[in-house]
């Protein structure tokens, strides 16, 4: 009976032991920082971005927004995040998108390309003061990211970016 009663216990115990550890935080796989922390850090060190607005992979409609910014297949996406001017008449921009494949990022770097040219080709038409600020923009790959950075401060932003994924 007592090693009924042992045996019980140690069951109970293993048990428990299994959930906590099926419970715990999950990490992070894929070896991606947070697209969170990315977007403040990037957004902070720019103090003349105007009110931006933002989407990313979070959010439920991911796939769908992602289309407005990149004809890459969603499915080699990991994570990405865009903020953007709520102004419509501004050109401000920052993109960061990780791919699931490191062998994927120069064709999300080309579709990154294609969309800075697209909204040069949107603003010629009706905002020529911030087509400049675009050709001025940047577009660059590190490890597995491939970023879009039109601020006022293109190589503050772009530290910030390179300060972060360092870090973590």
């Amino acid at each position: 009976m007592k090693k009924q009663k042992t045996g019980w216990k140690l069951l109970l115990m293993l048990t428990m032991l299994v959930m906590c550890v099926g419970c715990g935080a999950k990490k992070n796989t894929s070896g991606s920082v947070s697209m969170y922390d990315l977007r403040t850090a990037m957004e902070a060190a720019d103090p003349d971005l105007p009110e931006m607005l933002n989407a990313s992979s979070a959010e439920k409609d991911a796939e769908d927004k992602f289309s407005n910014i990149s004809d890459m297949d969603y499915k080699k996406v990991d994570s990405y995040f865009v903020s953007y001017s709520s102004d419509g008449h501004k050109a401000d921009e920052i993109v960061v998108i990780a791919v699931k494949d490191k062998a994927d990022v120069d064709e999300a770097k080309e579709s990154l390309t294609k969309h800075q040219q697209d909204r040069y080709n949107l603003l010629q038409s009706y905002e020529p003061k911030q087509v400049s600020r675009i050709q001025d923009g940047l577009v660059f790959t590190k490890g597995q990211y491939a970023v879009l950075i039109i601020t006022s401060h293109n190589d503050d932003v772009r530290k910030a970016f390179e300060d972060t994924i360092k870090s973590k």
